[in-house]
């Protein structure tokens, strides 16, 4: 898939992965769809749709940070997709030979996801809507009347 956009800009939000291998990471990420917008040998940015953005950074270029003994742990980069499905991911990353670690699979909130871990076991969700005709008051069911009602009363407090 291609990205949105390919421009430079300020990334209003952006993460930034120590990973062991610039190069075969490049590749990975290439593999499920996104593009590199610069690369070089120590650090690259890699952007799957506009502002759906990545820094890959060489362990060499931490100096003085002491490195995680597992990469990825307890961390999730949730990408929604934009011109294609979760399953059109899927098959892309079965077709490079990525391990599925979940999915796709439709989930109570109503999305549809599949999980990947990346070469650094950094874990990467790739989530759509479900069902687009589901509203958020559906999907939560109660608990957002009651939420609602909570702010609400707060609100007028604070009047």
């Amino acid at each position: 898939m291609a990205p949105t956009d390919t421009e430079a800009y300020p990334m209003p939000l952006f993460c930034q992965l120590a990973v062991s291998d610039i190069e075969g990471s490049l590749a990975w990420y290439d593999a499920l769809g996104f593009t590199t917008i610069y690369g070089m040998p120590v650090m690259s940015h890699v952007r799957y749709r506009k502002y759906a953005d990545i820094m890959l950074v060489a362990d060499e270029m931490r100096v003085g940070e002491e490195l995680p003994a597992s990469r990825g742990s307890g961390l999730s980069i949730y990408i929604n997709v934009e011109n294609e499905s979760v399953d059109d991911v899927a098959a892309r990353a079965k077709a490079y030979g990525v391990d599925i670690e979940n999915g796709p699979t439709d989930t109570p909130w109503n999305t549809r996801e599949v999980t990947v871990r990346d070469p650094d076991g950094y874990r990467v969700v790739f989530t759509e809507v479900a069902d687009k005709a589901r509203s958020f008051a559906e999907v939560m069911g109660d608990s957002t009347s009651e939420s609602y009602e909570w702010d609400e009363a707060t609100s007028a407090e604070s009047e």
